[in-house]
């Protein structure tokens, strides 16, 4: 389906300097394929390392699920709400340290009292902040008899944790499996699930529903989310939950001018790869939609591997390493980007933190039933980005605000919808858009809709349309037990200038892509510049906040 709007298609003058550019022939040591986080990290790492890059993007912004599309006067960011790793010694610090840009690209503490609301079907508030200790308390506070569950819950966490940093970032020797009594724990839930822990500790129904009200960061329910990435995500807000100072759009755009201010490095947009040509064990150009073809020494997928794959042809890569490629997608949801005038949302409780809004107890269920469409019973995510910093950029004044309203839902319905015809796909995304604004208004804002300057609404099938992600999916990959261990991709391809830099191929969200992009940097030049294995604890990060 073409697309439906666009942020600002690029000029026939644009595209004029676009093909004069391309038309000087200039040699490339990396060309990466799309400019979605990992890509720009990498990107930026090896252009500040004196390497000549091109990027090639089929959107005509950069970022991917980080870019920020302009509505109206307001510019939102499509997919990305918080993060962390971003104080002295976190990753993203260390990132953009390692560029020189850690003075321009600085970022705001969230709420150091809760970074999350947890709103709760009996009409409690648990505010989730930094710190297990406090988490336990925080949660005794509101239901006393979970003291016990509680603290046994945040015992394997905190091993976990500690566990995680014995492991390397390669595959292991041989030799390295015989150092397992070092992380028993590990071993131990490796296939576990969150409901297993959960059911394990005895916890209620009400601390389940504290713990897991924010499934939509990881795209699964509890009875199938893989315990490790919960513990890896929990655990890294835990330590810092942020949003960058001058919001999300100045980050990607900043990266993508750092990256072209060097010397023979470029980004095409509007530049869809659609064929990658190749002879024995090396790649040997990309061509693209609108009939460019790209040479370099050495080549960077941020696409889809799975889809990518098969542009190059399965039959090329063998039978091992297909079975790797033969993962099940993340799901996705629905977004309502909402543009507000004429009010103040810290009047009605909103600030520095996220609420997610539970209307029912089971998680599990819950998710069952909003996969199928069925709101009645949904969860709901809330996010004021315009009150987590006072620097302007994406309101007409600051007397407007931005409200952004999430939940999950399946693609197969919206797709179905979708080739029936536009009409019925926006009837469908408009019927939850509603319901999802109804709940906002009965339980936060009473009369929200008076205030309602922009509204637009993005479902997987958007993503699909502007990110090329197929199904639309959140983040590759899905996060489950059998698909976050060995059987997970990594960047190495079966041919030998090929890798791929995705969440798929490394971890999700902003944090996992930004990590992919630094491994990925540091295997291909031995810079490494960052080491997992000196951390400091969270603790000692903890008491800094």
């Amino acid at each position: 389906m073409a697309k439906k709007s666009s942020t600002t298609a690029l000029t026939p003058e644009q595209h004029a300097a676009q093909d004069k550019r391309y038309q000087e022939n200039h040699e490339y040591d990396y060309v990466i394929v799309g400019t979605g986080s990992s890509a720009l990290t990498v990107g930026a790492l090896l252009a500040n390392a004196g390497k000549r890059v091109c990027m090639l993007e089929a959107h005509d912004i950069p970022g991917g699920y980080c870019q920020s599309f302009r509505t109206g006067d307001f510019y939102f960011c499509a997919q990305v709400h918080y993060i962390w790793g971003c104080a002295p010694g976190g990753k993203i610090y260390e990132f953009l340290k390692r560029i020189g840009l850690e003075k321009d690209i600085t970022f705001e503490l969230f709420d150091t009292s809760g970074y999350d609301v947890m709103a709760l079907p009996d009409g409690k508030k648990v505010r989730i902040p930094y710190g297990w200790d406090k988490l336990v308390e925080n949660v005794v506070e509101v239901y006393p008899d979970q003291k016990e569950p509680m603290e046994k819950f945040v015992r394997v966490m905190k091993k976990l944790r500690e566990e995680f940093k014995h492991l390397p970032d390669r595959k292991l020797k041989w030799w390295e499996y015989l150092k397992a009594f070092r992380v028993p724990t590990i071993i131990k839930y490796r296939k576990a699930t969150v409901q297993n822990l959960f059911d394990e500790c005895g916890l209620s129904k009400e601390a389940q529903a504290v713990l897991c009200a924010n499934a939509g960061d990881f795209m699964e329910p509890p009875e199938r989310l893989s315990l490790f990435m919960y513990v890896a995500l929990f655990g890294g807000y835990n330590t810092g939950a942020y949003y960058p100072t001058k919001h999300f759009k100045y980050y990607i755009e900043r990266l993508a001018k750092f990256i072209t201010d060097h010397e023979g490095c470029h980004i095409y947009y509007e530049t869809e790869v659609d064929k990658i040509n190749t002879e024995g064990t090396k790649v040997v150009s990309v061509e693209t939609k609108n009939g460019k073809m790209f040479t370099a020494k050495n080549y960077i997928c941020n696409g889809d591997p799975k889809k990518m794959a098969s542009i190059i042809g399965m039959d090329k890569f063998p039978k091992e390493y297909q079975q790797k490629l033969d993962y099940e997608y993340s799901p996705a949801g629905v977004v309502v980007y909402l543009g507000l005038k004429d009010i103040d949302l810290r009047e009605y409780g909103f600030g520095s933190s996220n609420i997610w809004h539970l209307e029912a107890w089971d998680m599990n269920k819950m998710w069952k039933e909003m996969g199928e469409v069925n709101f009645e019973q949904p969860w709901i995510f809330m996010s004021t980005p315009t009150l987590h910093t006072d620097q302007p950029g994406t309101t007409p004044s600051p007397q407007h605000q931005i409200l952004e309203i999430a939940a999950y839902t399946e693609y197969k319905p919206f797709k179905e919808a979708q080739d029936r015809g536009y009409a019925e796909y926006a009837k469908l995304k408009q019927k939850i858009a509603e319901r999802m604004i109804d709940i906002v208004e009965e339980k936060y804002i009473p009369e929200i809709r008076k205030h309602i300057m922009v509204k637009t609404v993005g479902t997987s099938t958007t993503n699909e349309d502007f990110v090329l992600t197929p199904h639309g999916n959140a983040y590759g990959a899905t996060m489950t037990p059998e698909q976050v261990t060995l059987k997970r991709l990594k960047a190495k391809t079966p041919f030998e200038n090929f890798w791929w830099c995705n969440a798929s191929s490394g971890w999700a969200g902003m944090y996992g892509t930004v990590a992919t992009g630094i491994q990925l940097y540091m295997d291909l030049t031995g810079d490494t510049f960052y080491n997992n294995h000196v951390l400091r604890s969270d603790e000692d990060t903890i008491a800094d906040l």
